[in-house]
C-alpha cells in the first residue's frame, strides 16, 4: 500500500507524457565532503576530549524527468544528498499565471534496513506578478504513522521559502532553506540531522546568449544531535548533546546550452569562512571544504 500512491503518479505521468512534449531529462551527479559522519553515535564535542570537525565525503545525485504545457507540468525521479539521504519523488504542478500549486508523494527509500521504505507527501505553492516579484514556498515530510520509538525507524522532512524579483536579465531571490533527518539509531538513542541556510540568489541571463550563471551568498548552520535518556531518582531525563558547524559560502553554477535539446552544467559551492560551535574544535586551516557537481538537461520532442 506503501507504493500504491507513488506508483500511481508515475503511470499518470507516463500516460500524460506523450501530451507534455517537450519532456526534460536532468542527470546531475556530484561530490561534497560538508557533512557529519553519519555512523558517529556521540559528539565530535566532547567537553572531557573535544575533537575537530571531520569532513565526510559523500555523493550528490540527483536524476529527474519533467514536463510542461498549458499551465500543466509534472516531474518525477530519484535524489541523493547528505541531509536527507536517499529519495523518490513525484509532483504535479497547475500555473495560473499568477498562482501555482503543487502537490505529489516522496518515497524515502534505502535509508535503514529495518525501514526500507517511507512515505511522505510534498507540496508547494507560488504568487506572482510576472516580470515583477514572487513568493514561493515548498514543504515535503515522511508521514507521522512511523513510530519513531521504533529501533531503525527514521523521518525525514524539508521547507524552503523565497522572495523574490525581476531586474534587466537578473532574477534576485532571498531564499530560507531546512532539511531534517531523525534516526532512531538504538533504543535509547535519537540522532537528528539538521541544515538550515540563509542566502541570496541571482540568476544571470541575456537574451541569444547560450549562458546563464547563479550565484549564491549566504550563512549556513549544520547540526548533529545525540538524544538519549536515563533514570535519576524517580524521573526519567532526556539528554542531548549536539555538534554545530556553521559557515559563511558563496556558490556558483553555470549553463551553457549547446543546442535546443541539450544543456550542460557545471557548479560548486565553498565556504568561505567557517567555524565550529565550541568545544568541538575546528579543522585544520588547509582542509578544503567543498561541493561540486556537473550534468545534463536532455530536451525530449516528439519528432
Amino acid at each position: 500500500m506503501k507504493k500504491i500512491f507513488f506508483f500511481h503518479l508515475v503511470i499518470l505521468a507516463c500516460a500524460m507524457a506523450p501530451r507534455l512534449y517537450p519532456l526534460d531529462l536532468e542527470l546531475i551527479g556530484g561530490l561534497g565532503n560538508l557533512t557529519f559522519d553519519t555512523d558517529r553515535t556521540s559528539t565530535l564535542g566532547d567537553k572531557a576530549a573535544p575533537l575537530a570537525f571531520e569532513p565526510q565525503y559523500f555523493p550528490l545525485l540527483l536524476a529527474r524527468l519533467s514536463g510542461e504545457q498549458n499551465g500543466i507540468a509534472f516531474n518525477f525521479g530519484f535524489e541523493r544528498e547528505p541531509v536527507l539521504r536517499n529519495r523518490l519523488f513525484g509532483s504535479f504542478k497547475f500555473d495560473m499565471e499568477y498562482i501555482a500549486i503543487e502537490a505529489g508523494p516522496i518515497l524515502a527509500v534505502f535509508n535503514s534496513w529495518d525501514l526500507p521504505i517511507n512515505p511522505g507527501v510534498s507540496a508547494g505553492f507560488k504568487a506572482q506578478i510576472p516580470g515583477t516579484v514572487f513568493l514561493e514556498a515548498r514543504g515535503s515530510s515522511t508521514l507521522e504513522f512511523i513510530s519513531m520509538e521504533k529501533k531503525g525507524n527514521y523521518s525525514q522532512y524539508s521547507g524552503n521559502v523565497a522572495v523574490g524579483f525581476w531586474v534587466p536579465h537578473v532574477i534576485c531571490s532571498a531564499n530560507i532553506d531546512l532539511r531534517a533527518f531523525n534516526l532512531r539509531k538504538e533504543e535509547n538513542l535519537l540522532i537528528e540531522d539538521n541544515l538550515l541556510r540563509y542566502f541570496f540568489r541571482a540568476e544571470v541571463y541575456t537574451k541569444n546568449v547560450p549562458y546563464t550563471v547563479r550565484v549564491d551568498l549566504g550563512y549556513q548552520s549544520l547540526r548533529r544531535s545525540y538524544s538519549s535518556q536515563q533514570v535519576i531518582g524517580s524521573d526519567i531525563v532526556k539528554n542531548t548533546e549536539k555538534d554545530e558547524f556553521k559557515s559563511a559560502f558563496v556558490g556558483l553554477e553555470g549553463t551553457y546550452t549547446f543546442n535546443p535539446r541539450l544543456k550542460f552544467l557545471l557548479g560548486g559551492e565553498m565556504p568561505v569562512y567557517s567555524w565550529g560551535v565550541r568545544p568541538m574544535k575546528d579543522p585544520p586551516k588547509k582542509t578544503l571544504l567543498f561541493q561540486a557537481h556537473a550534468g545534463i538537461v536532455w530536451t525530449l520532442t516528439a519528432d
